[in-house]
């Protein structure tokens, strides 16, 4: 990977010197600087430049200054700011109910991450957001417009790209709990008409969760990212974009801070609660494969805290992550033709401990069966098994996970757009992507001996190749009524070889499916002339979603599941009023829902099934307003209900695999509300000097992890409350902010996930940051 970074750097300085050397015509200044002020925002959402009120699709976009007043760092701090969009596990992006609930190589995600246009097939782990011109979360489904389709929405991460200007600046920022985290960059003209500029961003911080067991922190981050973006200009009517991202991270992550469980005689965890304990009976594996030998009972208190615990096993995680994308814009006249290339490639590797206890003196000395375990001298038997592969002899009971994977992907994607002068234009484009991945997971436990992981899940290939054409077509009807129509033919190829087994692999499943569609959307844009509005745009579409199906990963019995469909509906207004002092906009909608993939850890296997109908309905609003110049108030309020529809008998593995009926239930990772509060006063304090104190409230309602709706999977309703003061002097470029996030030091769980029914189905809670307080100085320079 680091000579994949030494090549990437060098393609850039490559081609910055063959620039060098050209002669290229005076470059124009673009528009990579606009939008420094939040309300006068400029989208891409529709693959050309617009202002985002103008824009008939429920969008929140959120500019450079906007993320650095609310300070928004990663996907935990982006769902405080859009309606309708949470994140499950600390990684799974949901909007409007609609996520990515299915495991498995050959999915595909519901949410569309895409970096500078790139879809990244396998989502993103490139770290904490820096240098960025804007973040756009585009709610409901796409397709006629991007590469790649999504069922839920996109969120398109758009980077800061090179100007003519020498600019660039340094930010440090310490916090408590302990950490450091530091931003940089520095934009270069080069020559007339090429452009460099550099970024890097880097975190070291302690971790939230104690270990009581020796007394250790874990779950922190050690991580870094650096940018190279280079910015060519042959000619006034092309403009060449190149940018190269690489990640490596070296932590002691673990996702899941703590396990709960409240015991259960039946399912080793109650499907009713889940409370601070451990399982009282032994796991069902070890009740096959050690009868006799394991003690029942032996797990160490589980800490009440839900950040302590007390492991055995201490967590990391690796990776490493390269991606390449370069845009290439061609004005031809009244056309422009657009190439965007994509190139990923990146691997991983982790360990947990699985069982999140620490369980000692677990064994009966004696002769079982065949099986004979020594006395430790004081009653207490003694196993040699192997944990993480390595053996280990001792008389606890120790358990691990261990897992890594890579991906690949190159894609493509050509766009002939028109600017013409009359009523009528059009955007027309095709996508081809290969992707590659590959992975595994070995769980560890004492019933293994020597033989190998007791459960064994690898896919050696996971492989989706996409092909699409799109368009859309614009129809100016009159000057205040607009009709826009779009289609878009999909065609997915998907391989996989999978396999899953007990202490070996059984034979690999070699499967290929393929899956087509036709989908669209059909959109009625009227912009009144209202007297109580300087502007209002009001729009009318309807839009289908598509998701191809895929394969069960390690599970030859059920090896395909289908696609999944999405019909939405939506009614949405935007206004501006008071003189351009204040931004309202609301969205109404519904959707019909077919054929829903959610799945399931079953044993050693994944169970990925459809769920034929669920609707979801909602309501959205997003109000910005300036009541006079220093004050400035922002409110988002999401409302949603997402239900299933249909009889559907579906098998909970954390009850025995026994069926029970899903009608009614509600969606998992769908609140029914979420709320965003936010208010801060910018005081002019002369000579170039401001201080702005702002606070932010966040709240959301309860919801279920699973489509079970079970108690157990129940999160409930939490809030965060942020707060900072800002010391700015415009005229020498620096500020100095203090802040502090998570004010009230609330635990808050946001997601709990069953594990395997072989150990009892324990939940994993997922928290969010606790309180830190920090101090960031950020210094300018020209």
């Amino acid at each position: 990977m680091t000579n994949r970074l030494s090549r990437a750097l060098g393609t850039s300085a490559l081609a910055l010197a063959w620039l060098a050397a050209a002669n290229p015509a005076a470059a124009q200044d673009q528009a990579a600087n606009a939008a420094d002020d939040r309300d006068t925002i400029v989208v891409t959402a529709q693959r050309k430049s617009e202002n985002i009120q103008a824009v008939p699709i429920a969008i929140t976009a959120l500019n450079a200054e906007a993320l650095q007043a609310a300070r928004i760092e990663d996907g935990k701090d982006l769902q405080f700011n859009a309606p309708n969009v949470t994140l499950s596990a600390n990684r799974n992006l949901t909007i409007r109910g609609v996520g990515s609930q299915s495991f498995g190589g050959t999915g595909d995600t519901n949410i569309g991450i895409l970096v500078n246009g790139v879809f990244l097939q396998s989502g993103s782990t490139f770290g904490e957001f820096f240098d960025m011109e804007r973040i756009e979360v585009l709610r409901g489904p796409q397709g006629t417009l991007f590469g790649r389709n999504t069922t839920g929405g996109a969120i398109n991460f758009i980077t800061r790209r090179p100007t003519k200007d020498f600019e660039g600046y340094v930010e440090l920022q310490g916090e408590s709990p302990r950490g450091i985290r530091a931003n940089a960059a520095i934009n270069i003209p080069i020559a007339q008409g090429i452009y460099q500029r550099f970024a890097a961003n880097y975190i070291n911080r302690d971790g939230y969760t104690r270990n009581l067991l020796d007394n250790t922190k874990i779950d922190g981050r050690n991580q870094f990212t650096l940018r190279s973006s280079t910015r060519i200009e042959p000619s006034s009517s092309t403009t060449i974009d190149l940018t190269l991202t690489y990640f490596k991270e070296d932590s002691d992550r673990q996702n899941a801070a703590k396990s709960l469980c409240t015991p259960d005689a039946q399912f080793g965890c109650s499907p009713n609660s889940a409370g601070t304990a451990f399982p009282t009976t032994n796991f069902p594996i070890d009740n096959f494969l050690l009868p006799g030998v394991v003690r029942a009972g032996t797990f160490a208190t589980n800490p009440p805290g839900l950040r302590d615990v007390r492991i055995d096993v201490r967590p990391f995680q690796r990776a490493e992550d390269f991606l390449g994308t370069l845009e290439i814009t061609q004005e031809l006249g009244a056309l422009t033709l657009t190439s965007l290339t994509g190139f990923r490639d990146g691997h991983n590797t982790s360990e947990r401990d699985f069982d999140q206890g620490f369980r000692p003196n677990a064994f009966n000395p004696g002769t079982f069966g065949s099986r004979v375990v020594p006395d430790a001298g004081n009653g207490n038997g003694v196993l040699t098994y192997l944990l993480s592969g390595r053996p280990v002899t001792t008389t606890d009971y120790r358990t691990s996970q261990t897992g890594g994977g890579s991906q690949k992907q190159f894609s493509q994607e050509l766009r002939l757009a028109s600017r013409f002068d009359g009523r009528f234009n059009f955007i027309f484009g095709g996508f081809y992507m290969n992707s590659r991945g590959s992975g595994f997971v070995d769980t560890w436990t004492p019933a293994n001996g020597l033989l190998g992981a007791v459960s064994k899940f690898d896919t050696r290939l996971g492989q989706v190749k996409s092909y699409a054409v799109f368009g859309e077509a614009y129809v100016d009807i009159t000057d205040t009524l607009k009709l826009t129509g779009g289609l878009r033919y999909t065609h997915d190829e998907k391989r996989i070889e999978t396999a899953s087994g007990t202490f070996a692999l059984n034979p690999y499943f070699i499967g290929r499916a393929e899956f087509d569609k036709v989908t669209g959307r059909a959109v009625v844009n009227w912009a009144p002339k209202l007297s109580f509005t300087q502007e209002t745009n009001v729009y009318l579409s309807f839009s289908r979603g598509f998701k191809s199906g895929g394969f069960n990963p390690g599970n030859n019995t059920i090896p395909l599941f289908e696609s999944e469909e999405i019909d939405a509906l939506e009614l949405g207004m935007k206004n501006s009023f008071l003189d351009g002092k204040g931004r309202l906009n609301l969205a109404l909608f519904n959707y019909d829902y077919a054929n829903l993939i959610v799945g399931n850890l079953v044993g050693t296997a994944v169970a990925n099934t459809n769920i034929p109908k669920s609707r979801v309905r909602g309501f959205e609003a997003e109000l910005v307003y300036n009541p006079v110049p220093p004050l400035r108030l922002e409110a988002s309020l999401g409302l949603l209900d997402a239900e299933i529809r249909s009889d559907f008998l579906s098998a909970d593995p954390s009850r025995g695999n026994a069926r029970f009926q899903l009608r009614g239930n509600q969606l998992p990772n769908a609140p029914r509300r979420t709320l965003k509060l936010a208010a801060e006063y910018t005081v002019d304090a002369g000579d170039g000097w401001t201080v702005r104190p702002r606070v932010d409230f966040y709240s959301q309602s309860g919801f279920h992890s699973r489509e079970f709706n079970l108690p157990a999977d129940r999160v409930g309703s939490w809030s965060q409350l942020d707060a900072s003061l800002v010391i700015a002097n415009s005229d020498k470029d620096w500020s100095l902010t203090a802040f502090v996030k998570n004010l009230t030091n609330d635990d808050s769980i946001t997601f709990l996930e069953v594990n395997s029914n072989l150990v009892g189905s324990f939940r994993s809670a997922f928290l969010l940051d606790p309180r830190t307080v920090g101090l960031a100085l950020r210094i300018g320079f020209h």
